[in-house]
């Protein structure tokens, strides 16, 4: 056992032991005496990368089999039951050079649960008929994605680089790739790789649980020690990522979804070495600036862009993508040069100089105060993120490593700047009418590569800086009062300070995190902007020019730790600030002065539209599933209409109208806040006095307002089918309870906390009938729902629908048949998940907001979920299963394929089922 100090928040209470064990496994133990879950993470440094030649796509495919029966525990459904019946949550991933498993579960049955994790690594049973069985779905995941931007413009670039490079293998698998290839078996090659490439020393593991560390100890040795264990540390990559012919191209590519976008890449060597310095995101932060003077700002006044991004792309342990990216107007798209060349004298702006310590500073501050007032995160986030830090940190550095900031040499910001020159740039132009020549491979994205020219590049090299492009200034919001209230102030709920017909303000002084952020919560509701579907789509348009508006104004708050949201919300528009405490009041007022005062030009209402009609009809190109369940909320809400309805408003729309709209804006206008957080009475009154005089000197004064609602109640059931552009069958079994009562959520939440993991099991894994299956808790207009989803590349929708019911049959009978204590056991299970406490000051300041859109003004409705559920009988809840499964009850199934087959089942048009549900 090594004892090594690690570094750790002031504000973080919890106590930590690393240990590595006799065959290599790194270990962090984490005894969180708050911690109502307990959690493991595992990391192995294993990915993509390590796939063989002729079988790519294994290191994926590992991890799904690896969940599919052990040694000693050989039910391949039974690891995701018990983690799910005890109130907890798992899953995997799979990067390019790691694998990442995890879980979260009730305190008492943390130890089975080890049990079973443990068991999974060291000694998985690859069972045959599972192999064949999940390399089917391996083929569903890699079919849902085939339209996925992302992984197709991931596919070009895979093409365009060194093909000796690991990151050009296709990471995914497929059938093609995960097959039996004589004389080899696809299992006896499973097998292979997982002998030649897992092993505990290359594995890291951390546990978070209230348990003592001895104990924690004692478990890590009883059921880790079987890891394999024989093989050494992976040899460093080597090769390049790209040659010299990969740099100085061009891509384009041609998207699925509209899209105008040109994206600047430049190549940097691994930057981890540079850690403690933050360099890397703190030169993105000069890129990325909004504010006034900065890159984009300069493009958003010539009519170049509209967004504009800094320091993403790809990185990996010898290579490193910086990107800036930008988001093309229609003239931007004409005039790629000029927005390169504006690029470059950003670049050139910035290379005049040495580092600019006093922006430096201010970046190191903030992140200062993160790790001093480090809110907790929860027993799982903490596993998952320490787990995978110590695959790339010191120990001493396993928390600490994501904070560290220390002032860099001079030299390492030169050599970082070094690299930023056209001849070792890549650029990609996403457009749909760009010359494309050839396909990509998997995912048939069309595309091609041409060089640079050489006048071009001499011209990005003879690029200066210019006036109007310069360095961020001083932030005037970043305080150095940071204080904290006393913890006798922390109020346990909310209290309404000030209640008028036109003004409502709750209060939360909070201390338990012991931070010094705070949250607001502001509703504006707005009758003129909820009238009809043309107000609908223009609210939405609206608010999207008045954060265009704002943005380069308020810039330097985000940048300072404060950050702002508006939305769309049923009665109007709400406002959340949230951060630090000193000056969001001041920026609630300036955003509040300036929507009163906001002027809009022609030319960016064109713009601005246009995007918005963009982004609407690329939504309408989501996986069918996602596209359902939006129907489903446009049905049932009428103040959400559907896609194609706002973007026929729009389209209609012009700006002498849109002024129109904008000018009656403010008429009767409500008021509901709320405050959460580091809080004073005093902090209260100032915001309560501020609304109160905002409201009198620039609005009319208005009435709370509800919104309309509808529901399926009565209908019995109803088929609607839906066009989309996915060769996938999809389906939305939705079932809603007839009442809004603690009584009926508790049973709904408990059908989907006792389905969901063996719908999964039973339509995914064993029958083999789609990758996306799933059920869900969903309360729509606050009543009680549930929903079963399944979308298959194979199976038509009747079929998926009849799966479903023998499901529901077969469930019914287990439950009928299932003993009282086991029934008692998951009844707890959930009553543990929702007692739960708030994790952060975010999540809690979250639920008492949307509390008060429940109108639960007591904040009680969990306590009386729990209530109900205590006394549900099984008699009850079975009671309710057979009424659902009843032939007539109300159903709605939203599906992308006809209805053919069942004759008790209505088919409908969406125009059909709006006129029912809207008479109702």
């Amino acid at each position: 056992m090594e004892k090594v100090h690690i570094k750790q928040s002031p504000n973080d209470n919890r106590a930590y032991q690393h240990l590595t064990l006799d065959n290599g496994l790194t270990v962090l133990l984490v005894k969180d005496s708050s911690a109502e879950k307990s959690a493991a993470a595992l990391t192995v440094n294993v990915g993509h990368f390590d796939d063989p030649a002729d079988y790519q796509g294994m290191a994926h495919f590992l991890e799904h089999m690896l969940f599919l029966g052990s040694e000693n525990y050989p039910d391949p459904g039974e690891y995701q039951q018990f983690i799910s019946q005890y109130g907890g949550s798992h899953n995997a991933w799979t990067g390019t050079e790691h694998s990442h498993f995890y879980f979260d579960i009730d305190p008492p049955q943390f130890r089975q649960a080890i049990a079973r994790f443990a068991d999974m690594f060291c000694r998985p049973l690859f069972t045959a008929a599972y192999v064949e069985k999940e390399r089917h779905a391996i083929e569903a995941e890699y079919s849902l994605k085939l339209k996925d931007d992302s992984r197709r413009i991931y596919q070009v670039h895979k093409e365009t680089i060194n093909p000796a490079h690991p990151f050009a293998k296709f990471s995914v698998g497929n059938l093609n790739t995960l097959n039996d290839k004589p004389p080899q078996t696809l299992r006896n090659a499973l097998l292979q790789f997982f002998l030649q490439q897992y092993s505990a020393s290359r594995m890291s593991l951390c546990l978070v649980a209230n348990n003592d560390l001895s104990t924690m100890t004692q478990w890590v040795k009883q059921y880790f020690a079987g890891l394999p264990c024989a093989l050494p540390a992976k040899a460093p990559l080597a090769v390049p990522l790209y040659l010299p012919e990969h740099q100085a191209v061009l891509l384009n590519i041609k998207p699925h979804k509209d899209s105008d976008r040109l994206v600047a890449s430049f190549a940097l060597p691994d930057i981890q070495p540079w850690y403690r310095h933050k360099i890397v995101s703190f030169l993105a932060s000069l890129l990325g600036d909004e504010s006034e003077g900065s890159l984009l700002s300069y493009l958003k006044n010539a009519g170049l862009v509209n967004q504009l991004s800094a320091g993403g792309g790809i990185d990996g342990s010898n290579y490193k993508d910086f990107t800036v990216s930008f988001e093309l107007t229609r003239a931007g798209r004409m005039n790629t040069e000029a927005v390169l060349k504006a690029l470059y004298s950003a670049l050139a702006r910035i290379k005049q100089q040495p580092l600019p310590e006093q922006l430096y500073i201010e970046r190191q501050k903030l992140l200062h105060w993160s790790f001093i007032y480090q809110e907790p995160a929860d027993a799982l986030q903490t596993a998952s993120q320490l787990s995978v830090n110590l695959q790339h940190y010191p120990i001493e550095d396993t928390i600490f490593g994501d904070y560290r900031m220390e002032l860099p040499p001079e030299s390492v910001y030169q050599q970082l700047l070094s690299w930023f020159r056209p001849e070792n740039m890549r650029l990609m132009l996403i457009a749909p009418d760009v010359p494309v020549l050839t396909e990509a491979k998997w995912y048939n994205t069309p595309y091609s590569v041409t060089r640079l020219s050489d006048a071009l590049l001499q011209t990005l090299r003879d690029t200066g800086p210019v006036a109007e492009i310069t360095l961020p200034g001083s932030n005037p919001y970043l305080t150095e009062q940071v204080s904290l209230l006393d913890k006798d102030q922390h109020m346990t709920v909310p209290e309404q300070l000030y209640h008028s017909p036109y003004l409502s303000i709750w209060y939360k002084a909070d201390t338990e995190f012991n931070t010094p952020k705070g949250h607001i919560f502001l509703q504006l509701s707005l009758p003129q902007t909820i009238a009809d579907n043309r107000q609908l789509a223009t609210s939405r348009l609206w608010l999207e020019l008045f954060q265009d508006h704002i943005n380069q104004q308020f810039y330097m708050a985000t940048n300072a730790g404060l950050s702002y949201n508006l939305h769309v919300q049923k009665q109007g528009i709400s406002i959340h600030t949230s951060g630090l405490a000193a000056n969001q009041i001041p920026l609630l007022q300036h955003i509040l002065l300036q929507i009163n005062q906001a002027a809009f030009s022609e030319l960016r209402f064109n713009e601005i539209k246009q995007q918005l009609c963009r982004h609407w009809a690329n939504s309408s190109k989501s996986k069918p599933v996602a596209r359902l369940f939006s129907q489903l909320s446009a049905i049932l809400q009428p103040l959400n209409p559907e896609i194609e309805v706002l973007i026929e408003q729009l389209q209609q729309l012009n700006f002498q109208q849109f002024c129109q709209f904008s000018a009656q804006l403010l008429e009767k206008v409500h008021l509901e806040a709320l405050l959460v957080g580091n809080w004073t009475k005093h902090n209260a009154s100032s915001l309560q006095a501020m609304l109160k005089q905002w409201q009198a000197q620039y609005t009319t004064p208005g009435s709370k307002i509800s919104a309309p609602t509808y529901t399926i109640k009565g209908t019995g059931p109803i088929w609607l089918n839906t066009d989309t552009d996915s060769t996938d069958h999809a389906l939305v079994a939705y079932l809603a309870a007839d009442q809004t009562t603690a009584e009926q959520m508790a049973l709904f939440m408990l059908a989907n906390h006792l389905m969901s993991p063996h719908y999964f099991h039973q339509l995914r894994t064993e029958r083999q009938m789609g990758y996306l299956v799933g059920t869900g808790y969903v309360p729509i207009n606050m009543l009680p729902g549930i929903a079963f989803y399944i979308q298959s590349p194979n199976f038509e929708c009747t079929a998926l629908y009849q799966a479903t019911v023998d499901f529901f049959r077969g469930f019914l009978q287990q439950i009928e048949q299932m003993p009282e204590d086991l029934f008692a056991e998951h009844k707890q299970g959930l009553i543990a998940q929702l007692s739960e406490r708030d994790t952060s000051l975010g999540s809690r300041a979250k639920r008492l907001w949307l509390a008060l859109g429940q109108e639960d003004t007591e904040f009680d409705l969990t306590g009386r979920i729990i209530g109900a559920l205590l006394q549900l009988s099984k008699q009850h809840f079975t009671g309710l299963l057979q009424d659902l499964l009843a032939a007539d009850h109300d159903m709605l199934l939203l599906a992308t394929g006809e209805n053919d087959k069942f004759n008790h089942i209505k088919n409908m048009t969406s125009a059909q089922l709006r006129r029912l549900v809207a008479d109702k």
